[in-house]
């Protein structure tokens, strides 16, 4: 299909007009119905037209590659590629959003992602390598889910790209384009997937490489780790892209890996460690991919300049690492190795948000970032750690990435944040380079405010403790109550009717004890003197005078 096709459809629209989805239902180019815009066929946009994307789905219709929603960048008639243009597309629908394709080509001017903001803009569109064999369009695209050319302004919440597809489906933003989020890049706003830097001969649309610097926002579902790049990048028609990958190097697939289509780890057992590197942290990396824009095969390469990278990375005070002992790695795709980006210089802190800064060689094949360490990893890497009512209990429920020497777990409570008590002991992996999953719910949390925290200790002794989690608990109306819990010479039974009988059971099920309240007590409401019982874990099976039982957990100090 020759440029001066039926394709540029804008050239008669004045300056400034304004469509909307709604004035587009029954055309002949788009169709908005049920939710969805359809596009069929490749359209662009010229002469400064803002769109108005009203409906929660813009879709394009079929897996061929001559469907676009292009701008002036995109083709022109004059055969002057890469021309920026003055377009706006405003998403308005106010709701998770998403962008969905099969080999789409999309160009924005300025974009705004206004769906609210804490929603999600989802791009599932994905668009390789140009086929001149092919009857595809050429629309000067390089392969990516979406393109800027000015700027990208993030007042939602998360935006994810299609990770199946990192380099095809990442968002790209040409030589000095930008982007900007309404309440500063954060753990509510970033992009759960890939970003990709493109660079154009064509330098209507700014400095090529952002003039040397630029911020990759990526991380995943609910946290941010970003990556910034500082240096020469201005090998023309080349792109870089980044994004941040969940789990073990070791074990997890590198999404592009040498080749761009992934399948492979990048080992971290000492053969594949350079000196000083002891260790490789199994938290996540950074994929990192270089090649042209018209290699189908998707090869990494080398960088022409060197280039300083700093990383802001994920909490690791959970950890006995040290901070001057990390280290900013790189896996060398020639060598097969992690080698040392940082020289001696380690990390700024090991909580989330310090920074790691290491130097990329120029003419060094890198294909992943990760954090390395020139002392043995720590024994417990912990992930999320979450805190929540559930009816009148507490659910606590935690992640370890890599387990070392870890005996148990203790699940401590405080009533003031400072002060913690041991609640409850649950058995640790021993050792794991996966991903294990833990939870324990606190049957008698404190009336009010509860504080809880999980401490891991090794069986040599050492522990390490993860942040703090607060609860507000309010039970009074609930129907069965014993506090304190755990209690030392005495508790308060409290219901909401009449109770005949408490026995006292221990944890293998033997009766140790009973108690009957006197009418004098109030069935109700009474107190019980648990003094005569050794330390431990009980079960107060509560006989009601309806004939009905309930049981509740006791912890004896």
């Amino acid at each position: 299909m020759s440029y001066n096709d039926t394709l540029t459809w804008d050239g008669n629209i004045p300056a400034n007009a304004v469509r909307t989805d709604s004035t587009l239902v029954g055309g002949t180019w788009v169709v908005a119905t049920s939710g969805s815009t359809y596009v069929f066929g490749v359209r662009i946009r010229k002469n400064g037209v803002t769109y108005n994307h009203t409906t929660q789905h813009l879709r394009f219709a079929s897996p061929i590659g001559d469907n676009g929603w292009l701008t002036d960048f995109s083709i022109d008639n004059t055969g002057y590629f890469g021309q920026i243009g003055n377009n706006i597309d405003h998403f308005l629908f106010q709701g998770n959003t998403s962008i969905i394709g099969d080999n789409g080509s999309l160009c924005f001017d300025d974009v705004y992602f206004s769906n609210g903001a804490t929603n999600i803009m989802n791009i599932t569109n994905h668009k390789g390598v140009f086929d001149p064999e092919s009857e595809e369009v050429s629309t000067n695209l390089p392969p990516c889910g979406i393109m800027v050319t000015k700027k990208l302004y993030f007042n939602n919440g998360i935006t994810t790209t299609n990770r199946d597809y990192p380099i095809q489906g990442a968002i790209a933003f040409v030589n000095n384009a930008s982007y900007q989020y309404s309440t500063g890049l954060s753990d509510a706003q970033h992009v759960d997937g890939f970003v990709t830097e493109f660079v154009h001969y064509n330098n209507s649309t700014g400095a090529a490489g952002h003039g040397g610097n630029f911020v990759f926002p990526v991380g995943n579902a609910t946290e941010v780790y970003q990556l910034q790049r500082s240096g020469t990048l201005e090998d023309w028609n080349n792109l870089l892209t980044v994004g941040w990958v969940d789990g073990d190097p070791n074990t997890t697939t590198d999404l592009t890996g040498t080749s761009g289509e992934g399948g492979s780890v990048n080992q971290t057992d000492i053969a594949h460690l350079a000196s000083p590197i002891a260790a490789v942290s199994t938290i996540g990396f950074w994929d990192w991919h270089y090649q042209p824009i018209n290699d189908d095969t998707y090869t990494a390469m080398a960088l022409s300049y060197d280039q300083t990278i700093t990383v802001s990375i994920p909490n690791l005070s959970s950890s006995s690492a040290a901070a001057g002992d990390l280290r900013l790695v790189g896996w060398n795709a020639d060598t097969e190795e992690w080698i040392n980006l940082s020289g001696n210089t380690g990390a700024t802190g090991v909580t989330k948000g310090s920074t790691l800064t290491g130097v990329i060689p120029a003419g060094v094949t890198i294909t992943a970032l990760a954090i390395g360490s020139v002392s043995a990893i720590l024994p417990v890497t912990f992930g999320d750690f979450t805190a929540k009512p559930v009816k009148c209990t507490a659910l606590l429920q935690w992640k370890t990435y890599t387990e070392q020497n870890n005996s148990h777990f203790n699940v401590e409570r405080s009533q003031d944040g400072i002060h913690f008590s041991t609640i409850a002991q649950v058995s640790g992996a021993g050792n794991s380079t996966t991903t294990k999953s833990y939870e324990y719910t606190d049957e008698a949390p404190l009336s009010g405010k509860s504080y809880y925290r999980i401490t891991q200790v090794d069986f040599d002794g050492k522990y390490s403790s993860t942040p703090i989690r607060l609860i507000e608990m309010n039970c009074e109306g609930a129907s069965l109550r014993v506090y304190p819990n755990p209690a030392s010479n005495q508790i308060t039974v409290k219901a909401g009717k009449a109770i005949t009988q408490v026995n006292v059971l221990s944890a293998s099920g033997q009766a140790v004890m009973q108690y009957r309240p006197s009418l004098s007590q109030n069935g109700g409401l009474f107190n019980m003197n648990i003094q005569q019982l050794q330390s431990g874990i009980y079960i107060l099976q509560i006989i009601n005078k309806d004939g009905t039982t309930d049981i509740i957990k006791l912890m004896k100090k």
